[in-house]
């Protein structure tokens, strides 16, 4: 970038600044000098000449590397800040063309990547190579937290929150299920009721959870004192640890999809227990052309599922 910003009689370039955050990102004068493709003896005098217009030192040289200073540390704040305002400029201007360009960040739950996400986003990238996608997956909490802190542009997840300061659409909802190894023979045309759980040696997912915090209020109280669950942090490990015998797990059906297909787990629904999945965006982002797209495919392929009976259990929301 060649922007100036102007100050009194003195000149504080955008190039300036930019050198100065690969030091407070490095606090190295060597490495960010690399960072910045620029010789060390130019980069340290472009902090001197800033140093110099801003009156204050900026940084401290120490035996390895350097420190910021106080006005170091507020400048660095200030820089962020201004990044981030520029990229909400880009961002608006990008939302206003049809056609997707950009890149589009992108966090899901762990449960809907065989029966919904995988398939979105290869048509996505199918249609709109030109998009830089990029993905990320985690638990509901780990999901809408990635989120509210504007690291993703959308977000897929179980929404049990508060909403404020987000633009919210439910996707569908669907039941909690039961998972036993295959010779169990749960059956998806049974549905067993909570207390089934009762004495049932179980593999759940970490806390905080909001799936956990769910299967926490089924079971009756003592059980996990008495017979302390296996804590897994991942669905891919619960179902393989359920196929082997002996374990049972509580998840959504979507998670049990692909194994409950391969015959490697019998599943049956419990009663009374309803999990909504939400798309999500920050209200003070725009919505790019990347993100009203995918959102709609998200959309598409989920009614396809929901109506076609692949995605068991599912409803869609009423029509409003």
């Amino acid at each position: 970038m060649t922007g100036i910003f102007m100050r009194g009689e003195g000149i504080m370039k955008i190039r300036q600044l930019e050198y100065f955050m690969h030091i407070a990102n490095t606090l190295n004068i060597t490495h960010a000098a690399e960072r910045a493709n620029v010789s060390q003896p130019a980069l340290s005098r472009q902090l001197q000449l800033l140093e110099e217009e801003l009156g204050a030192q900026l940084v401290e040289r120490r035996s390895r590397g350097v420190a910021l200073t106080p006005a170091g540390q507020r400048l660095e704040d200030h820089v962020r800040s201004l990044i981030q305002n520029v990229e909400l400029i880009k961002e608006d201007i990008i939302a206003t063309e049809a056609i997707p360009t950009g890149t589009l960040r992108i966090s899901t739950a762990y449960s809907l990547r065989g029966l919904l996400i995988a398939d979105v986003i290869a048509e996505f990238h199918r249609l709109y190579p030109q998009v830089s996608l990029e993905v990320q997956e985690g638990t509901s909490i780990n999901v809408r937290e990635s989120l509210v802190t504007h690291q993703v542009d959308l977000a897929i997840y179980s929404d049990h929150g508060a909403s404020r300061g987000l633009i919210r659409q439910t996707l569908c909802s669907e039941a909690l299920v039961l998972l036993a190894h295959a010779e169990a023979k749960l059956s998806m045309d049974k549905p067993v009721p909570a207390s089934a759980l009762a004495s049932l040696d179980l593999v759940l997912t970490a806390s905080p959870n909001g799936l956990r915090r769910v299967v926490d209020e089924l079971l009756p109280p003592g059980q996990q004192a008495q017979n302390p669950p296996i804590i897994v942090e991942t669905n891919s490990i619960i179902i393989d640890l359920v196929a082997r015998g002996r374990l049972h797990s509580i998840l959504p059906y979507s998670a049990t999809h692909m194994a409950y297909k391969r015959g490697e787990i019998s599943i049956a629904p419990i009663k009374g227990i309803s999990w909504p999945w939400t798309m999500a965006s920050s209200r003070d982002r725009p919505t790019t052309a990347a993100m009203r797209v995918f959102c709609e495919l998200a959309f598409a392929y989920t009614h396809k599922r929901v109506e076609s009976g692949e995605w068991k259990t599912a409803e869609l929301p009423p029509v409003s």
